[in-house]
């Protein structure tokens, strides 16, 4: 009996000696993770575009009448002054257009003179024969004659009148061909492009020059998609650069915004006006442009480094929330050098995890450094 109880005595102490080196094993360690506070930032937007510098009014110059070309007087990337003569037709034809209405002018002034003359005489003898029909001696039908004759003459002066007036607008249009046979620059500017050259047939209206204006600013023409087209407003103010001046940043501004997308590329077209300066820009020069617009918002920032995948807008990063890692989905407005700027899903002051998320699990505990 005493050894059985002596038995059971051992037991019972081997029982709480395994216990209470149960309870002295150590918990799971926090893991070790690089992690940066959410912070929140006043965010605004800038927009990224390229294109070709151009003149802000531009204009094709043609002949108002067709013919073969006599002159060329400039050429491409010339400069020319208000008035200067750029090119003239051959007046062979025009000329003798202005004579042959010239001539008809004056037949229709000479056919209203008589038509003047033969009003005149059938007024007379409207008149005479009224008088002797009055004391019965001529007789109605003599009076009906030169009644109808009379009317007849006042309805030739009117055909003639209208025969004159027809023969000068005539002549206006002959004169108006021969004034616009010749282009003269509108104001002063430069040729931007030539379409045809002396001894050349061209048609009414068919271009000769492509020529740009100097009288207002340059503007550089670019394309900027629906996303960026809802930031821009006018007078937003723009940071230029051009490969021929690395180091020069010039200032322009918004000056026009399209209402509608371009029917094959789907983008809006936007014009950047350049301030007044002073460097030598040749219209075609390809510029990069940075639009500051004018809008505010608040959004969070994170280091890219902290997302962990995304699919489009939407990514996922891990935070820890009370010494645990927990997986959060956050909604991406876009990313901005090393900074992810983000519209929901995290809020300031939250702690992502930059470095040491793949190897952690949802839950598992971790420490920040």
């Amino acid at each position: 009996m005493k050894n059985i109880l002596a038995f059971l005595a051992l037991a019972v102490l081997i029982s709480a000696c395994t216990t209470q080196a149960q309870n002295r094993q150590p918990t799971a360690e926090a893991k070790k993770v690089a992690a940066a506070a959410a912070t929140q930032i006043n965010y605004q937007p800038t927009v990224f575009a390229t294109g070709p510098l151009a003149a802000a009014s531009e204009a094709k110059l043609s002949f108002k009448t067709g013919g073969i070309i006599a002159k060329v007087l400039v050429r491409e990337g010339q400069k020319v002054r208000k008035g200067q003569l750029l090119a003239e037709l051959r007046l062979d034809e025009i000329q003798a257009q202005q004579q042959q209405a010239s001539l008809g002018e004056d037949q229709a002034a000479i056919s209203l003179e008589n038509a003047r003359l033969a009003l005149k005489l059938a007024e007379r003898d409207y008149r005479n024969v009224s008088g002797l029909y009055a004391d019965s001696v001529a007789t109605l039908e003599q009076l009906e004659n030169v009644e109808v004759q009379f009317n007849n003459a006042k309805n030739q002066l009117s055909a003639a009148e209208k025969g004159l007036a027809f023969r000068q607008q005539g002549v206006e249009v002959a004169q108006f061909n021969l004034r616009y046979s010749s282009i003269v620059a509108p104001s002063d500017g430069i040729i931007l492009r030539q379409f045809a050259e002396t001894n050349e047939l061209v048609g009414p209206g068919n271009p000769v020059f492509l020529f740009g204006s100097r009288q207002e600013a340059q503007v550089l023409k670019v394309a900027v998609t629906d996303k960026d087209i809802i930031h821009l407003n006018l007078g937003d103010t723009a940071t230029i650069h051009f490969d021929a001046y690395p180091e020069v940043a010039f200032l322009g501004f918004v000056r026009e915004l399209a209402g509608t997308s371009d029917a094959f590329t789907g983008t809006y077209a936007v014009e950047i006006e350049l301030a007044p300066q002073s460097r030598q820009l040749v219209n075609g020069f390809i510029g990069s442009v940075i639009i500051q617009t004018q809008q505010r918002q608040s959004l969070i920032s994170i280091p890219v480094d902290g997302l962990l995948k995304a699919d489009g807008a939407i990514g996922q990063v891990m935070v820890i929330d009370q010494g645990q890692a927990r997986l959060r989905e956050v909604n991406i407005q876009q990313l901005q050098q090393n900074q992810l700027l983000l519209r929901q899903g995290l809020n300031a002051g939250e702690m992502v995890i930059t470095a040491g998320a793949s190897y952690i699990e949802e839950g598992d505990r971790v420490e920040g450094f």
